[in-house]
C-alpha cells in the first residue's frame, strides 16, 4: 500500500515508511557528537604532550563546559580569543582585555578553584568515615 500523497488522508491501518527529519537531525546530532568528542581528545593529548600540569588540564575542562570557544596555545588556556590564562592557572593569571570576558572567566576560575577546595576538604573526611565503617565491620 503506497502512502498518502500532498493533501491525501491516512486511513487506519495504513503504515508509513520514510526518513523523517527527526532522523535526519538525529544523525547530525550523533555526528557533531563524535567531532566534539574527538576534537576533546585531541585536545587533552595535545595538553598531556606539551607538560601542561593536571590542575591545568582540569581547568581547560572547566571552562570548556561553559565557554566551548578555549583552546591551547603551548601551555597557555586561550578563552574566545580573548583572555590567556597562563600556569600556574590561578585567577591572577588571567589576562585580557578588561571587560565582560575577562570578569567572566575569572569568575570560572575562582569557581573552579573553590569547588576543588570543597573536595579535598570532604574527601579526608569520606576517607575516615570510610575507615571507622571498615574497623567497625571487622569487630
Amino acid at each position: 500500500m503506497a502512502a498518502p500523497g500532498p493533501g491525501e488522508y491516512f486511513s487506519i491501518g495504513s503504515h508509513v515508511s520514510c526518513l523523517t527529519c527527526l532522523g535526519q537531525r538525529l544523525q547530525g546530532e550523533l555526528a557533531n557528537r563524535a567531532r566534539t568528542e574527538k576534537e576533546d581528545k585531541l585536545s587533552q593529548a595535545y595538553a598531556i604532550s606539551a607538560g601542561v600540569s593536571v590542575e591545568g588540564q582540569q581547568l581547560f575542562q572547566t571552562i570548556h563546559k561553559t565557554i566551548k570557544d578555549c583552546k591551547w596555545q603551548e601551555k597557555n588556556i586561550i578563552v574566545m580569543d580573548d583572555v590567556v590564562i597562563s600556569p600556574p592557572y590561578q585567577v591572577d593569571n588571567c589576562k585580557g582585555k578588561e571587560g565582560s570576558a575577562l570578569s567572566h572567566v575569572r569568575k570560572i576560575v575562582e569557581k573552579h578553584f573553590r569547588d576543588v577546595e570543597s573536595q579535598k576538604s570532604t574527601q579526608p573526611r569520606s576517607q575516615a568515615q570510610q575507615t571507622q565503617k571498615d574497623s567497625t565491620l571487622s569487630s
